[in-house]
């Protein structure tokens, strides 16, 4: 196939991409709402930077979100409703009952990996330049923060 055609289609690019930016804004949220509950200035600092980094992929996702004039924009009534992309709502039902760092780091980032990994694999060069250059960027941070989450949260 020609790197000129989409193998996903516009309509499913905007709908993971919205997806995207509202998993990675969550998980913003959740870490940035824990930094208050830690005590010690490591994993205060660490939360805090991976917050920041979760809200920043947030804008560049939504930075990509293409304006459908054809499609009705979506108002979610829910946590999740707005997601529609399976694995996307799998890491945000994990993130939602996750209760401590550890389990985003172990549980909930390799599976939004994962999900982007997929994307990757559907991404043609020429079509979806920029999703995959957002997903290049997004996967380089998301691998680094798992790993030093892991490290951090697993010693304790």
């Amino acid at each position: 196939m020609s790197g000129a055609r989409t193998q996903v289609g516009i309509v499913e690019w905007a709908r993971r991409v919205r997806g995207a930016r509202d998993v990675e804004l969550a998980l913003s949220d959740t870490l940035g709402g824990w930094i208050p509950r830690v005590q010690s200035a490591a994993p205060k600092l660490l939360l805090a930077r991976h917050a920041r980094h979760f809200a920043w992929h947030a804008d560049l996702w939504d930075g990509l979100v293409p304006v459908l004039h054809d499609q009705p924009t979506p108002s979610p009534a829910g946590p999740d409703a707005g997601i529609a992309e399976p694995g996307l709502r799998e890491t945000a039902a994990a993130l939602r009952s996750a209760t401590e760092a550890r389990a985003v780091y172990d549980d909930v980032l390799p599976d939004l990996v994962a999900t982007y990994r997929s994307w990757s694999g559907d991404a043609t060069p020429i079509a979806e330049r920029p999703v995959m250059r957002i997903l290049d960027l997004v996967l380089r941070d998301i691998d680094f923060d798992a790993q030093e989450g892991h490290d951090l949260f697993s010693r304790g």
